[in-house]
């Protein structure tokens, strides 16, 4: 059976639409990229949407799954969500035409979930630029890209924040530090909690005093970010400023400084999580695990 007949065997929206229907649209070669995007935008509305969500999860279940193509074709979909699905289908791609892509929906969709979807899309590939895996231009014209986002005057605050958090992983570029120097001093709480989040990614020293405030703020929000941040600067001499959020009233709290301390790790830190384990219920249980796990992993990659 050629692919147009199997496409068209799912198109019709009286039909059920079983998950292992939809595999034969991984790995599709160059050739059918045409065909597909023909043939989809006969389809219904709802049975697009179904699709692209059956997708995104197939990708996230199992990894020899690859729709990379299919989300291409989809980004041009005219439904928002389905733009938006596709997407998500698409982080984990590294390839420079997805980043090229993901930058003209970020710069031009008409849809401002679009946009932040694909500013917070990005944030991988703004790392990748950091540490040295994308070359040439493209380090350069991602960054310009997410902060004309940042500083978009018409764009919404959810578009600006997650634009903020992607360039952050841009570490020792002061416009990138004044831009969540701005976002934390004259933002919402929501772009505090976000400029919050992107010191952590920033990685700079700078940002150590105001992080370390934020743990003793009244909102749970800024005390999770807060503590998340913590971890990602590394220090390990902070590891006492996150005893006390062990104890916090908000349980995400606590998770985020459980998380925090799996990344600092050391004795006290050890100490803190093995006491806090035998009487917790069962998700503090798990959080201490994996973080006690990942203080073993960094002290001995290759043990048991």
């Amino acid at each position: 059976m050629d692919f147009a007949t199997t496409l068209n065997g799912i198109i019709a929206d009286d039909h059920p639409l079983p998950a292992a229907s939809l595999t034969f649209l991984s790995d599709i070669p160059s050739e059918h990229r045409a065909t597909l995007a023909l043939m989809w935008p006969g389809i219904a509305l709802a049975r697009r949407r179904k699709i692209v969500a059956t997708l995104v999860t197939l990708a996230e279940d199992n990894i020899e799954y690859d729709f990379t193509t299919v989300f291409g074709v989809l980004l041009a979909d005219p439904d928002a969500q389905v733009r938006r699905l596709a997407i998500e289908g698409l982080v984990e791609d590294e390839s420079i035409n997805t980043v090229r892509r993901l930058i003209g929906v970020l710069d031009a969709d008409a849809d401002s979930a679009v946009r932040a979807a694909a500013a917070n899309a990005l944030g991988p590939a703004a790392l990748r630029a950091e540490t040295g895996k994308l070359k040439g231009e493209w380090p350069e014209r991602l960054r310009s890209a997410l902060l004309r986002a940042v500083r978009d005057p018409a764009a919404t605050e959810e578009v600006r924040r997650r634009a903020l958090e992607s360039v952050a992983y841009f570490c020792a570029n002061p416009d990138v530090e004044a831009e969540i120097a701005r976002a934390y001093g004259g933002g919402s709480q929501l772009l505090q909690a976000s400029a919050i989040h992107a010191m952590g990614r920033n990685m700079s020293r700078r940002w150590t005093p105001l992080v370390l405030q934020e743990l003793h703020s009244p909102e749970p929000m800024l005390r999770f970010e807060a503590a998340q941040a913590v971890g990602e600067l590394g220090e390990r001499a902070n590891v006492p400023a996150l005893l006390p959020l062990l104890e916090d009233d908000d349980l995400e709290v606590q998770l985020a400084a459980i998380g925090a301390l799996g990344q600092l790790g050391g004795r006290v830190a050890i100490q803190a999580l093995q006491m806090l384990a035998p009487e917790a219920d069962a998700t503090i249980r798990e959080a201490v695990d994996e973080a006690l796990m990942e203080i073993r992993y960094a002290s001995d990659p290759l043990g048991p």
